[in-house]
């Protein structure tokens, strides 16, 4: 048996799907506060960003909220909101959901189909796309997610990052400045997003899942992705000098790498560091509070498609108080002020209208043509920490998620995801002898069973990662 995967999908989990048609939870009264449930924000003290929006409803509503932390890692977030929800124990009304996990919620009668008027404001991209699940609306995009290069702008310049295989333009940008690239390889979500990335540089149009949850991968095309990842990941010399550390980073780790320099990897110059990072927009805030002021940086969009992220809020299906449940979502979701907020705390934010367009926003989108880099420049006061031009870092944003791509929609992404980490984790290690050929053909074999839910039994795999490996943070996508 291959080494133990995360649960399988919800409805599969011991107690099965809720009962629709079970009995109603009686109505709290209203000095009872509907209970919000996230994973944990790390964008301030105190709860950050998502508690002020929740302190915010709670100074004009009726019924208050109450905002309710997971555990800091994903796997940990989904296990304990699916334990919470399928004993009847946990009495959560809204819940802040990965938008990988959408439908496998659904699927398993977690969370309530949602009135299709929360999904007419106008959203960033394709992000409203990920709240539905077989035709019906489960969720609604709070803030989504993609990844952002980030440089050194004293070793590189901006200006070379060109659509293309990711490898070549790395190469090409980190021969300039003599650095390195840090990026988060770890078998974790983390892996998967850079494999998806990878394969996507070189084959845009790939496709491994259709609409309706079904493997359409082709060795070849998986081949060709693989292959570029390995060659980003090569730390011999035979890529693009990425950092060894990458091989075990997650977001906050290579932010250690990239921002905290002194003493690490580099040309050899004082102070030199790596010169490029792959991260999401929450790490710009704390890459600009840890780095030496003296250096300038700056962070970009990726040079091919990035992995669409995020976060989205839906209903529990034994919440009894769904219309008011709703009314917040919407608040939350549709209300200019509030996206705005998400934007300011480093978030990108679903809704159009935090970005200045759309309705009472600019007249047209920005040019995305041409690369929108933010920057900051150096000799600033140690105690005051850089935030960028809040329209450069809007255009930024947009134009990431302009070229982004949705990971596969399926009830049994965790397996999916946990699957690729396996391969590729194989694939990457050293003396391992398993080719991006091998692990292609293992792919090929593998997710299709995954994707129909059923056991993966590999005896290839016996071991390789030991009881799974430790989920990301919030952040993470």
């Amino acid at each position: 048996m291959a080494a133990v995967l995360p649960a399988l999908a919800v409805g599969c989990v011991s107690g099965g799907p809720l009962d629709p048609d079970g009995p109603a939870l009686p109505v709290p009264p209203d000095d009872v506060p509907l209970v919000v449930v996230s994973g944990s924000d790390l964008t301030g003290p105190d709860g950050g960003v998502r508690r002020a929006l929740i302190d915010r409803w709670n100074e004009v509503a009726t019924v208050k909220a109450e905002l309710v932390e997971l555990p800091a890692t994903a796997n940990e977030q989904r296990a304990e909101l699916i334990g919470g929800l399928q004993s009847g124990v946990a009495r959560y009304d809204v819940l802040n959901l990965d938008v990988t996990w959408i439908p496998e919620f659904a699927e398993a009668g977690l969370i309530a189909e949602l009135d299709e008027e929360l999904a007419a404001p106008a959203f960033v991209a394709d992000t409203a796309a990920g709240g539905w699940w077989r035709d019906r609306l489960y969720a609604v995009p709070f803030n989504t997610d993609v990844g952002l290069l980030y440089y050194r702008d004293d070793l590189i310049s901006p200006t070379d990052v060109r659509n293309g295989p990711l490898s070549a333009v790395y190469r090409r940008m980190v021969t300039r400045g003599e650095g390195v690239y840090v990026t988060q390889l770890r078998p974790y979500e983390g892996l998967t997003v850079n494999t998806l990335e990878a394969l996507w540089s070189v084959v845009p149009d790939a496709e491994l899942v259709d609409g309706r949850g079904a493997y359409v991968g082709r060795v070849e095309e998986l081949e060709r992705g693989l292959t570029e990842l390995a060659t980003i990941a090569d730390t011999d010399g035979g890529g693009p000098r990425i950092s060894a550390a990458s091989l075990d980073a997650d977001e906050s780790a290579a932010i250690d790498v990239f921002a905290v320099p002194a003493g690490g990897e580099g040309d050899g110059r004082p102070g030199a560091g790596p010169a490029l990072m792959r991260n999401w927009p929450f790490a710009l805030n704390r890459v600009a509070e840890r780095a030496d002021p003296a250096i300038r940086l700056g962070a970009t969009t990726l040079p091919g498609p990035g992995a669409l992220g995020g976060q989205s809020l839906a209903v529990a299906a034994n919440s009894p108080r769904a219309e008011m449940a709703e009314r917040l979502i919407s608040f939350l979701t549709a209300d200019r002020d509030n996206q705005e907020r998400l934007l300011e705390a480093g978030f990108a934010p679903a809704l159009e209208a935090a970005y200045g367009i759309g309705e009472h926003g600019a007249a047209d989108p920005p040019d995305c043509a041409r690369p929108r880099p933010v920057e900051r420049g150096s000799g600033l006061p140690p105690d005051e920490p850089w935030r960028p031009d809040r329209e450069e870092y809007a255009a930024l944003l947009w134009c990431a998620l302009d070229g982004a791509r949705a990971r596969p929609a399926t009830p049994y992404y965790q397996q999916f995801s946990a699957i690729i980490q396996e391969e590729v984790t194989a694939m990457l290690t050293s003396g391992s002898g398993q080719n991006a050929r091998t692990t292609a053909e293992n792919l090929h074999r593998r997710l299709p069973r995954a994707l129909e839910g059923r056991l993966d039994e590999d005896p290839l795999g016996e071991g390789r990662l030991g009881e799974g490996a430790p989920g990301a943070e919030d952040h993470a996508g």
